[in-house]
């Protein structure tokens, strides 16, 4: 039974689409967000790490997927964006130790699996920022 976003996000990630583009079908999915179908072409280019290796496609889908549920025209004018995306950024560094899809691949990658103990810790560490989020700012109201 699928009943969090790390496991959502491994099915799409193991059943063919990269690592960003997985964590965008993730959240649509996890969150019912019921996002256009032809918005996902938009992280074709981030996986493997932006197809050179460099900045993981988990961090840019989780990214993109804040984007999505917390902004709502630009993000000069979205007060959480830069606080969320900062607070996923350090942990998900704490919790992996880098950002750098190379470096996550020598340290996590197999051949069966591939990176997706990768992205079920990067899709955990954005489910529990987007849960505190939404419980400070249910407190706040």
């Amino acid at each position: 039974m699928i009943n969090v976003l790390k496991d959502v996000a491994k099915k799409y990630y193991l059943n063919g689409y990269n690592c960003a583009e997985a964590m965008l079908y993730a959240g649509d999915e996890y969150y019912q967000l019921g996002l256009d179908k032809s918005i996902f072409k938009v992280m074709a280019g981030f996986g493997g790490g932006v197809n050179t290796e460099d900045l993981c496609g988990v961090v840019s889908g989780s990214v993109a997927l804040l984007g999505v549920l917390f902004v709502e025209k630009n993000a000069y004018g979205s007060e959480h964006i830069k606080e969320l995306t900062k607070e996923f950024i350090e942990a998900f560094k704490k919790t992996k130790g880098s950002m750098n899809c190379k470096e996550l691949k020598d340290q996590y990658r197999d051949e069966k699996e591939k990176c997706s103990c990768v992205v079920e810790s990067g899709a955990a560490v954005l489910e529990e920022i987007i849960k505190g989020f939404q419980k400070t700012k249910e407190t706040t109201m």
